[in-house]
Parts: structure tokens; sequence; C-alpha cells
């Protein structure tokens, strides 16, 4: 085993895929230095602390298993989903999974992993944690990381090795592709969306939906709704549209919110707050971009894991699932090769770029656009699915239920569904090519 007691590993970015590698680190003996440009969320007031929800499913899940107790914890804030519920002009249709799926807001997950993490090293000498400070950029010559406080202060830290887990605009996934010619791809995702929250139940109207189903609504349009039950009868989830054909566009007021849910959601209408229906309106519009790299590593000291390495449309529900796959991965790696990190970082990206190549083709073209492919799609996610029953040689699962219902590597998946992928592609192709974005809008 190589000697790596006295290392010290910095990790650019406190979100889940950052703070469970620090758990696996810190099991292994390193010290850890963590630094994010967000606030510390221990001290975050709650009404501040609203996100978007995460669908922690299989791959996720394992993950997270791999420290005891782990997903005990953060499964006391989340709720266990058994599928997902499709409301469609008044109708229902329920799509059961094989393993459940757990359900938890993105800060509470992050804030659950981090309070689990000091508690379990207390040690200012093995862990430190510094929040509210913006990383600058990476000096791989002098193994130097260069941060900006929120005070303006600027400082520098020493790293032994340097993980970047910031996210899509990594400002460490820039310093390789400014300083050691790391070939990166940027496209806006052709959706736009607005965080909702909404409740679980009416009473006064006799609305109840079901509190272990994750909820969507497609209206048509390139517009949907996806909503995921979170503990005390809340929902939280997206309103996803067309970036170019916002529905919000023609909405000026809350009566005219409440009035399109009327129309459009009518499920959903009665769970609709009028404070809600404000806040809807006036809450930003979200973009987000992919992210696609020729590799994830420099050298034996410098890797990127993640959203900074491969970040992906939310259509399949893989973003986070893929992020913190990437630590049990590395994990694996560190005890295959004996924490030899010059035999590892290399293997990381040999083995995990073309999981996040694919990743990103089932993002992108799992879900279809076209009118008659959606018909197609749902005939596939029920009637494919009972012919798979039926007769299990003959047809494979879906891709959703490759996706959610197995542990196979996302290659393995787009292999057996590459004929639905490829058809969902070429009715793409008419559509104007999605914007790229100059590496620079990572810094």
């Amino acid at each position: 085993m190589i000697d790596t007691s006295s290392q010290t590993i910095v990790i650019v970015g406190a979100g889940p895929a950052g703070l469970l590698l620090a758990h696996y680190l810190l099991r292994r003996g390193d010290r850890v230095q963590i630094y994010d440009r967000r606030p510390d969320p221990r001290q975050v007031a709650p009404d501040q602390q609203r996100s978007f929800p995460i669908s922690l499913q299989y791959r996720g899940r394992r993950a997270l298993q791999g420290i005891p107790g782990l997903e005990e914890a953060i499964a006391e804030y989340s709720v266990m989903c058994q599928g997902t519920y499709l409301h469609r002009k008044g109708k229902t249709r329920r799509i059961l999974r094989k393993h459940p799926i757990l359900t938890i807001d993105r800060n509470r997950l992050v804030l659950v992993l981090l309070e689990q993490l000091v508690a379990r090293y207390p040690d200012p000498a093995r862990l430190s944690l510094t929040f509210d400070c913006t990383c600058q950029g990476v000096d791989s010559q002098t193994q130097t990381v260069s941060f900006q406080a929120a005070d303006g202060q600027s400082f520098t830290v020493n790293y032994d090795r340097l993980v970047g887990a910031d996210g899509a605009k990594s400002c460490v996934r820039a310093a390789l592709v400014a300083e050691h010619g790391l070939n990166c791809q940027q496209t806006y995702v052709p959706d736009a969306y607005k965080s909702i929250f909404l409740a679980r139940t009416n009473p006064q109207q006799g609305v109840e939906l079901a509190p272990d189903f994750i909820h969507a609504c497609n209206m048509g349009g390139d517009a949907r709704i996806l909503l995921a039950p979170q503990p005390g009868d809340q929902m939280h989830g997206a309103f996803i549209f067309n970036a170019k054909n916002s529905p919000f566009d023609g909405l000026k007021t809350k009566a005219d919110v409440l009035d399109y849910f009327a129309a459009r959601l009518p499920t959903f209408r009665s769970l609709l707050s009028e404070a809600e229906a404000e806040a809807l309106l006036q809450r930003p519009t979200a973009r987000l971009t992919t992210v696609t790299c020729d590799r994830f590593h420099h050298g034996d000291r410098i890797l990127i894991l993640g959203d900074a390495a491969h970040a992906v449309s939310p259509s399949i529900g893989q973003g986070c699932n893929s992020a913190l796959q990437d630590v049990e991965w590395l994990n694996q790696l560190l005890d295959q090769y004996q924490d030899d990190w010059s035999q590892v970082l290399p293997q990381f990206s040999q083995q995990r770029v073309v999981e996040a190549h694919a990743l990103r083709d089932l993002s992108d073209y799992s879900f279809p656009r076209s009118k008659a492919l959606v018909l197609e799609f749902f005939l596939r996610l029920t009637v494919g699915r009972k012919l798979h029953q039926w007769f299990p040689k003959r047809f494979s699962p879906f891709v959703f239920d490759l996706v959610l219902d197995t542990d196979l590597n996302y290659s393995e998946v787009l292999r057996r569904s590459q004929g639905w992928i490829n058809k969902v592609k070429r009715s793409m192709l008419a559509e104007p090519a999605p914007a790229q974005l100059s590496q620079s809008l990572t810094r």
C-alpha cells in the first residue's frame, strides 16, 4: 500500500459528491480540507433553504450505503417512493419501481451529509471546512489553490491531491482546460425550469396525492411538472418548459398563474396556494448546462468528478446519482490499487468517461419531444413492460426500467436501448442545435 498518511486532500465544492467523498477519504486516513462558495448550510435560516428535490435511486443509494449509518441518517429527512404517478387529463397511471426511490430536498441532503461528517470527524487537524469563499485559480506547479473570501480577502492553500467537485461551472475544470489541454464542451439544456412547492393534500377539496410516489404530468408543448413528496405533506419539484417558449411569458399576475393551473393542471390547482402562485411568478427561471470532458484528471494530483466532470440534463434524474457513484467508483479503485493515485486517476478517467458519455446520451434522448414518439414512449412504459414480463428473452426492458431498476453501467443501458435512443435523436435533428458555451463561462 502506498504511504499517504501525511497527505492533504483539498476538495473544492461542498455539495453531495464533495461531502460524500470526504466521508470516504477520511475513513481511509487522509486529511481533508473542504472549500465552498456557498454559506455554511448549518447557519442558513430554514426559509432560505428551499432548493429542489433529489431522487436517489439504486446507484446513488448504494454509494451512500458504503458509509455505515449514512443512508439511515438521510432517510430520516426523506420519503421512500415506490414509483411514479403519471397524471394526464384527469386520469392517473401508476408505474412501480423494483427498488424504492429516496427523495430528499437537495439542501437537506447536503446538511445531513455535513452534520454526519463533522460528528464523525471532530478533529480540525483531520477535517477543516471553509465556506463563503470562491475558487479563483489552480497552480499545479506549486500545488496551490487560490480563493477569495466573502470579505474580499484572498488566500492560498496547498494540496497534495486536489478534487474539483465544484459543479457545472467548475473553477478546477477551467484550470485544466486553460493550462493542461483538457477538452470540454458545454451546451445549454433546451429546457428551462422554475422550482415549485406545493401541498400534497387539500382536505377542504378532498384532494390527497399518494404520499410515497413521485407525481408527474406532461402537458404537451414541451411543458411538464415533476413533484417529489417531502416530509410534512409537502411536495417539492420543478415546472419544466422549453426555454424558447415559456408559459410564464403570458402570465402577469398570480391570478393568471392560478387560472393557468386550473385550465392546464387541474389536479394540482387545489394544492397551489396564492402565496406560492405569486412566488412562482416572481421566481427566476433556471437554465442548466451539460458538460462533456475527454478526461477527468491531470497527472496523479488533480481530479474532477460529479457535475464538474459530466453535468447532464435532469430528465432521467441521474445527475446526483452518477456523482455519488463517482465517489464509490473512486473508492473502489483506491482499494484495487492500494491508494496509488498515479494508477487510480488514469483508471478513473478511462472507466468513468465512457459512462459519462453514455449517460449524456441517455439523458438527452430517452424522453422524446415529438407527439408521435410521446405516444410510443408511454406505450413502451406500460405495454413494453408487460411484454418483457411475459417474454423476457424477446423483449428487453425499456430504457427507464434499465436505468432505475438495475445496477447496469450506463454504457450497457445505452447499448441495450440504442434503437430507441437513435429514434429519438433522429426526431430531434430538425430542431436547432442547443447553444454552445465557451469554457470562459465556467470561471
